[in-house]
């Protein structure tokens, strides 16, 4: 039996970045990798630098199912205030950073898109060798020891993670949470009403799920993080499709 960890993320807003070119920080409706790794990791209080962090991320996978209402998707203009490009000076806050000399900041012009009312369950499973068990990721979602957000800083989380976990195969993951979710939301209008919606493509990353799931794409994200430090990212294959036997 596979063991997995189950929880559910929902916020007003998400924005799940993409590689960012130019001045349109564009946004996918589906988590990146990297974004619930990093979700996962602050949770357990792994900071940015430490060393551990680059082995931490080659040992989880995810798969993910959209619960999504009305598709919105908005775009934010940003005008930003940042100093010229000094590699010599580092700023410990943005206040620091900002009461330099007027003459000094530069405006920077960006747009950044999000989606609303989208609601989401994850399924999180171990490799081998995993430096953290899933039991104990389940108690540091429960408690997390930083702030969590839904992408970006000012996308809050509007529910707990609610983390559960399952042993069993990815569909019967999936078939758990749906139950489970939707018993726990039922006095809760909003969530109980996107529960209820369309919510019929799944998305995962393990290969050879085809016993379980008709794929309908295959795409390649470029979200599989390699080195913090230097950040870099590797292509993945991300996998979409339908639970068999499905209505």
């Amino acid at each position: 039996m596979i063991n997995h960890l189950i929880f559910q993320i929902y916020a007003p807003f998400t924005s799940w970045g993409e590689p960012a070119v130019g001045e349109v920080r564009h946004s996918n409706i589906i988590p990146s990798r990297s974004a619930l790794l990093g979700l996962v990791s602050a949770a357990l209080g792994i900071r940015r630098d430490d060393n551990q962090i680059d082995h931490f991320n080659q040992h989880y996978h995810f798969a993910i199912r959209p619960f999504i209402a009305n598709n919105s998707w908005f775009r934010d203009f940003h005008t930003v205030q940042a100093p010229r490009a000094n590699k010599k000076q580092v700023w410990y806050t943005r206040f620091d950073e900002i009461r330099q000399n007027p003459l000094e900041l530069e405006t920077l012009l960006s747009q950044r898109e999000y989606y609303n009312d989208v609601y989401y369950q994850i399924v999180m499973t171990e490799t081998e060798n995993a430096p953290y068990s899933l039991e104990q990721i389940q108690q540091a979602l429960l408690k997390p020891v930083f702030p969590l957000y839904a992408g970006r800083k000012n996308s809050p989380l509007s529910l707990p993670l609610s983390p559960i976990l399952y042993q069993g195969t990815l569909r019967e993951a999936f078939s758990f949470a749906d139950k489970h979710y939707q018993e726990c939301h039922r006095q809760d209008p909003v969530i109980d009403k996107l529960l209820k919606g369309i919510a019929d493509e799944y998305y995962w990353q393990q290969a050879n799920q085809e016993d379980h799931f008709e794929v309908i794409k295959i795409q390649r994200r470029q979200d599989q993080p390699i080195s913090r430090h230097r950040w870099q990212f590797n292509d993945r294959q991300q996998f979409s499709g339908h639970l068999k036997g499905s209505e």
